[in-house]
């Protein structure tokens, strides 16, 4: 699939840095970094294609270095307050490859994949 630039893929663009900027330039972000070197070991570069934040536990499923896949469980112990969350923990992972993982997507989860895999590559090469 090609990109064209479109308003879509702009709108895409501009969440897929503000999740990228989060991993990469904030203190939170250095647990996620740290579970993604778990599972992969070393890596230049991760986008986040969708977060599913639920009641203790938060799902990520993140592009790593334009190359592969990664679906994380994250838990948080819980604190008496409803509004903090406690410390956070890897539960659960799986990865697949790019190609896996496009099988079956949707034309506008396509675009929000390649929009990625394009700012991996960017990221890659400088």
């Amino acid at each position: 699939m090609r990109l064209k630039g479109t308003m879509t893929e702009q709108a895409y663009r501009a969440e897929l840095q503000r999740n990228h900027d989060y991993i990469f330039n904030t203190e939170v972000g250095t647990f996620l970094r740290t579970c993604i070197e778990q599972v992969v070991g070393r890596f230049i570069t991760a986008y986040t294609l969708y977060w599913i934040p639920d009641d203790g536990t938060d799902f990520f499923t993140l592009l790593v270095d334009g190359k592969i896949i990664i679906c994380m469980e994250i838990e948080y112990e819980q604190y008496s307050s409803l509004q903090e969350k406690g410390s956070p923990k890897l539960v659960d992972y799986s990865s697949c490859t790019t190609n896996d993982y496009i099988k079956g997507l949707s034309k506008t989860h396509r675009i929000k994949f390649e929009v990625a895999r394009e700012m991996c590559h960017k990221d890659m090469n400088q």
